[in-house]
């Protein structure tokens, strides 16, 4: 998987959560749609100096674990009622990205990231970034997540690492496996 593969893959599960909005890079000159909307930016890759080598049929492959911040800001329109009065003041764009964090944390977020091999966390806390637009009041959220993976080297090409599937775990003395049953033959108190 390429960078701009990851890149889409963080598309995708971002548009998946929000299925009826519209979701855009923020670097896209697009025209304003209607709100809701969310807007992504992928930005500030961290890369360690030394990589973890591993040398296979004589090539030798890099291994760097990258770290790069995505930015979410959520917009969504006021709850306006009669005469253009607002009926409430709580944000519901700091709502819906609350409910996306803890779709991440979730199970079917930690498996979805699991077979992406990426880790995708939380930064802080979401910010309710809310603004009166002229006369119209805009309601916005924005957080800020670590989007952890790993970065193979190998023969000039760096790609995101993503390892084979269903490739048994092996020790040095066979199969890894759990603890069922300890004999112990001495007491310790």
């Amino acid at each position: 998987m390429t960078l701009n593969e990851l890149a889409d893959l963080m598309l995708e599960v971002v548009s998946e959560h929000f299925p009826d909005d519209s979701v855009v890079w923020a670097e896209q000159y697009t025209p304003k749609s209607r709100l809701p909307q969310t807007t992504l930016k992928l930005k500030d890759m961290i890369t360690p100096r030394h990589p973890v080598n591993k040398v296979k049929d004589g090539a030798i492959s890099s291994y760097y674990e990258c770290t790069k911040i995505l930015e979410i800001n959520r917009y969504a329109d006021s709850v306006a009622g009669k005469d253009g009065e607002i009926n409430s003041l709580e944000n519901p764009a700091v709502n819906e990205l609350a409910k996306f964090l803890l779709y991440l944390q979730s199970e079917a977020g930690t498996a979805w990231a699991y077979v992406a091999n990426v880790c995708v966390e939380g930064m802080g806390p979401v910010r309710d970034l809310s603004e009166l637009d002229s006369t119209h009041y805009r309601y916005r959220a924005m957080q800020e997540y670590t989007v952890r993976f790993m970065l193979e080297y190998k023969e000039g090409e760096a790609a995101v690492y993503i390892p084979e599937v269903n490739k048994k775990l092996e020790t040095v003395n066979g199969p890894a496996g759990y603890f069922e049953n300890v004999d112990m033959e001495d007491k310790y108190e």
